[in-house]
């Protein structure tokens, strides 16, 4: 009999290739882009378009430059193909307002009603979003699995602290109101009513982020994700639970009482990206711990995090920040979590497995 030996993973699957979870991963996110384009109309798609091209082209040149071959050997040899540069982008994309405007510049092109036909504003910040997540997060640090933190998360955390303002200029197509810093709900926190949560649920609010406007194309890609084994399902489930615990002490209690507790804390859960990063940012493999432990760590940290940044902070929204944050601290987790090798047996269950054997040694010679 030939035995062989294979790498870890021993149990493994051939299909899961980089470039087949990247697809997952875009089918997933493909309802979200649908909803937001629906509430928001075709500034969705341009915004989109942008965050493709700038982070195909600043991936694929990075790579060129390192690899010293500019040609089309080295163009077919490029970490773009592997599609992760898409899952960035439309993460990016989704992350953003459809239209931005920046004091300063207002370059923008106006219809025949005084509305933004054009922004440029909003594809020049787009620009600099996915150049910023592609060449300093993820291809300064070694590429796809060695970046530090999510690569669409900090781009939009630049562009939120660089141009806080542009994230106040968007409005939906069913909603009379401006969209804050984080969704509307949460910069305002007007008191929460049954139709209020259903049209957070379906999309019919305003938000900063139009990837988060609809919560049944976010279950959508979830449910899609866990099937198809792509993601976790409990991690998702972590941080929204860990979430509506800590907000629940800091934030509800002190301010609602009666039924308005339960409208406030679903609003929550609802609101500010929880959901949307959750499913699609939180889960990244690059970013996220190796061990079910450390994943629950790192899951009631973002919750924790974002708790604190709602009930205490200056920015209503907060998930961003706490994705960003625990990210960093995961290197720590998988220190100091280690998982637990095959066929492992902790030394004192060997030692009572040894005097037991010796005891029905002993036994088996008397008898």
């Amino acid at each position: 009999m030939i035995k062989t030996v294979s790498a870890s993973p021993h149990i493994t699957n051939p299909r899961n290739t980089t470039r087949r979870i990247m697809i997952d991963v875009l089918i997933a996110l493909f309802p979200c882009f649908v909803a937001a384009t629906v509430f928001y109309g075709y500034h969705v798609v341009i915004n989109l378009f942008t965050c493709l091209v700038f982070c195909f082209g600043t991936e694929l040149l990075y790579g060129l430059i390192i690899s010293k071959k500019f040609s089309r050997e080295g163009v077919k040899e490029s970490s773009v193909w592997d599609l992760s540069f898409a899952v960035t982008a439309t993460i990016l994309a989704l992350n953003l307002p459809a239209v931005m405007t920046v004091d300063g510049w207002g370059v923008n092109a106006l219809n025949a009603d005084g509305a933004i036909a054009f922004s440029f504003d909003s594809v020049v910040l787009c620009a600099l979003g996915s150049i910023f997540a592609v060449a300093l997060v993820k291809m300064l640090f070694g590429g796809l699995g060695k970046n530090f933190a999510n690569p669409a998360c900090t781009g939009r955390v630049f562009l939120l602290i660089a141009f806080g303002t542009a994230f106040s200029s968007t409005a939906s197509l069913f909603a009379d109101e401006l969209a804050t810093t984080g969704a509307t709900w949460l910069g305002t926190r007007n008191n929460v009513t049954g139709s209020m949560l259903l049209d957070m649920f379906l999309g019919n609010t305003a938000t900063s982020a139009v990837g988060e406007t609809c919560v049944i194309a976010i279950l959508c890609g979830y449910v899609y994700l866990s099937v198809r084994k792509v993601i976790d399902f409990r991690v998702p489930l972590m941080i929204i639970g860990s979430l509506a615990v800590f907000i629940f002490l800091f934030d509800v209690v002190p301010g609602t009482s009666g039924a308005d507790m339960f409208y406030s804390l679903v609003a929550h859960v609802m609101s500010g990206g929880l959901l949307f990063g959750a499913v699609f940012m939180a889960t990244d493999y690059a970013t996220s711990p190796n061990t079910f432990l450390g994943s629950a760590i790192y899951a009631v940290g973002i919750g924790l995090i974002t708790a604190l940044i709602r009930a205490f902070g200056k920015y209503p929204e907060g998930f961003s920040f706490a994705l960003l944050i625990m990210n960093l601290v995961v290197p720590l987790i998988d220190k100091y979590i280690l998982p637990r090798p095959f066929g492992y047996v902790k030394p004192v269950k060997q030692s009572k497995a040894k005097a037991s054997n010796g005891q029905k040694e002993k036994e088996g010679e008397k008898a």
